[in-house]
Protein backbone atom coordinates (compact mmCIF):
# COMPACT_ATOMS: atom_id res chain seq x y z
CA UNK A 1 0.00 0.00 0.00
CA UNK A 2 3.03 2.62 0.91
CA UNK A 3 4.64 1.69 -2.21
CA UNK A 4 1.66 2.46 -3.92
CA UNK A 5 1.07 5.67 -2.74
CA UNK A 6 4.54 6.38 -3.19
CA UNK A 7 4.34 5.65 -6.66
CA UNK A 8 1.31 7.66 -7.08
CA UNK A 9 2.18 10.80 -5.45
CA UNK A 10 5.59 10.25 -7.67
CA UNK A 11 2.79 10.21 -11.32
CA UNK A 12 1.66 13.67 -9.58
CA UNK A 13 4.60 15.35 -8.77
CA UNK A 14 6.33 14.57 -12.30
CA UNK A 15 3.19 15.84 -14.36
CA UNK A 16 3.01 18.57 -12.47
CA UNK A 17 6.27 19.54 -13.18
CA UNK A 18 5.92 18.97 -16.65
CA UNK A 19 2.78 21.58 -16.49
CA UNK A 20 4.47 23.83 -15.00
CA UNK A 21 7.79 23.48 -17.75
CA UNK A 22 5.48 23.45 -20.42
CA UNK A 23 4.62 26.62 -22.78
CA UNK A 24 7.88 27.83 -22.31
CA UNK A 25 9.24 29.69 -25.53
CA UNK A 26 13.01 29.55 -25.57
CA UNK A 27 15.64 31.08 -27.59
CA UNK A 28 17.85 28.84 -29.73
CA UNK A 29 19.94 29.06 -32.62
CA UNK A 30 18.75 28.15 -36.29
CA UNK A 31 20.62 24.93 -35.97
CA UNK A 32 18.01 23.75 -33.40
CA UNK A 33 15.54 24.30 -36.39
CA UNK A 34 13.34 21.27 -38.00
CA UNK A 35 16.00 21.19 -41.53
CA UNK A 36 12.21 21.72 -42.92
CA UNK A 37 12.22 24.85 -41.08
CA UNK A 38 15.53 26.31 -42.26
CA UNK A 39 14.94 25.06 -45.61
CA UNK A 40 11.72 27.00 -45.71
CA UNK A 41 13.28 30.04 -44.56
CA UNK A 42 16.49 29.93 -47.16
CA UNK A 43 14.48 29.11 -49.80
CA UNK A 44 11.59 31.73 -49.30
CA UNK A 45 13.47 34.35 -47.78
CA UNK A 46 17.13 34.28 -49.14
CA UNK A 47 19.52 36.72 -47.52
CA UNK A 48 17.49 37.40 -44.61
CA UNK A 49 19.26 37.21 -41.01
CA UNK A 50 16.76 35.84 -38.06
CA UNK A 51 16.39 37.76 -35.49
CA UNK A 52 15.57 35.52 -33.41
CA UNK A 53 14.54 31.86 -33.06
CA UNK A 54 12.47 30.05 -30.30
CA UNK A 55 11.37 26.64 -29.77
CA UNK A 56 7.65 26.25 -27.21
CA UNK A 57 7.37 22.96 -25.59
CA UNK A 58 3.61 22.59 -24.67
CA UNK A 59 2.59 19.19 -22.84
CA UNK A 60 2.26 17.13 -26.14
CA UNK A 61 3.89 19.27 -28.75
CA UNK A 62 6.81 21.14 -29.74
CA UNK A 63 6.40 24.70 -32.01
CA UNK A 64 8.98 26.90 -33.13
CA UNK A 65 8.99 30.75 -33.98
CA UNK A 66 11.22 32.25 -36.14
CA UNK A 67 11.70 36.74 -36.88
CA UNK A 68 13.59 37.83 -39.18
CA UNK A 69 15.48 40.98 -39.16
CA UNK A 70 13.17 42.53 -41.80
CA UNK A 71 10.62 41.64 -39.32
CA UNK A 72 8.39 39.30 -40.63
CA UNK A 73 7.21 36.08 -37.73
CA UNK A 74 7.03 32.62 -39.24
CA UNK A 75 5.58 29.63 -37.15
CA UNK A 76 6.36 26.20 -37.27
CA UNK A 77 5.25 22.56 -35.88
CA UNK A 78 7.58 20.34 -34.46
CA UNK A 79 8.08 18.93 -37.82
CA UNK A 80 9.22 21.70 -39.49
CA UNK A 81 6.28 22.34 -41.24
CA UNK A 82 5.11 26.10 -41.46
CA UNK A 83 1.51 26.88 -39.89
CA UNK A 84 1.85 31.27 -40.41
CA UNK A 85 3.63 33.60 -41.61
CA UNK A 86 3.02 37.29 -41.48
CA UNK A 87 5.29 39.45 -43.41
CA UNK A 88 3.51 42.55 -41.35
CA UNK A 89 3.70 45.35 -44.33
CA UNK A 90 5.57 43.48 -47.05
CA UNK A 91 4.23 40.10 -49.38
CA UNK A 92 4.04 36.86 -48.53
CA UNK A 93 6.23 35.63 -51.03
CA UNK A 94 3.81 33.60 -53.85
CA UNK A 95 5.62 30.28 -53.83
CA UNK A 96 4.49 29.85 -49.63
CA UNK A 97 0.71 30.50 -50.57
CA UNK A 98 -1.16 27.82 -52.02
CA UNK A 99 -2.02 28.65 -55.73
CA UNK A 100 -5.45 28.17 -55.63
CA UNK A 101 -5.71 31.01 -52.74
CA UNK A 102 -3.01 33.53 -54.58
CA UNK A 103 -5.16 33.16 -57.52
CA UNK A 104 -9.02 34.03 -55.83
CA UNK A 105 -7.02 36.72 -54.15
CA UNK A 106 -5.46 38.45 -57.48
CA UNK A 107 -8.99 37.94 -59.20
CA UNK A 108 -11.27 39.42 -55.97
CA UNK A 109 -8.35 41.77 -55.07
CA UNK A 110 -6.05 42.87 -57.56
CA UNK A 111 -4.43 45.57 -55.87
CA UNK A 112 -4.01 43.98 -52.75
CA UNK A 113 -1.22 42.11 -50.95
CA UNK A 114 -1.16 39.11 -48.88
CA UNK A 115 0.21 40.37 -45.91
CA UNK A 116 0.11 37.14 -43.24
CA UNK A 117 -1.31 33.48 -44.21
CA UNK A 118 -2.13 30.98 -41.55
CA UNK A 119 -2.60 27.60 -42.22
CA UNK A 120 -5.11 25.59 -39.36
CA UNK A 121 -6.45 22.00 -39.57
CA UNK A 122 -9.39 22.97 -41.70
CA UNK A 123 -8.71 26.27 -42.80
CA UNK A 124 -6.61 28.48 -43.93
CA UNK A 125 -6.76 32.18 -43.09
CA UNK A 126 -5.19 34.98 -45.29
CA UNK A 127 -5.07 38.63 -44.24
CA UNK A 128 -5.05 41.07 -46.91
CA UNK A 129 -3.10 44.94 -47.37
CA UNK A 130 -7.04 45.71 -47.49
CA UNK A 131 -7.83 44.90 -43.85
CA UNK A 132 -9.74 42.05 -44.85
CA UNK A 133 -9.47 38.99 -43.47
CA UNK A 134 -10.12 35.87 -45.66
CA UNK A 135 -11.07 32.56 -45.01
CA UNK A 136 -10.81 29.48 -47.28
CA UNK A 137 -11.07 25.41 -46.45
CA UNK A 138 -8.97 23.22 -47.30
CA UNK A 139 -10.61 22.49 -50.71
CA UNK A 140 -9.29 26.47 -51.17
CA UNK A 141 -13.05 27.53 -51.04
CA UNK A 142 -13.69 30.99 -49.77
CA UNK A 143 -16.18 30.59 -46.87
CA UNK A 144 -16.10 33.77 -45.02
CA UNK A 145 -14.36 37.52 -44.93
CA UNK A 146 -13.76 39.30 -41.68
CA UNK A 147 -13.17 43.15 -41.32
Amino acid sequence: MKTKKMMMTMVFALFGWQLATADEARPITMDKLPKEAVTFIETHFPGEKVSIAKVDRELFEVRYEVVLMNGAKMEFLGDGTWEEVDCRYQAVPDAVIPPEILASVKERYPECKILEINRESRTYEVKISNGLELIYDRRFHLIDIDD
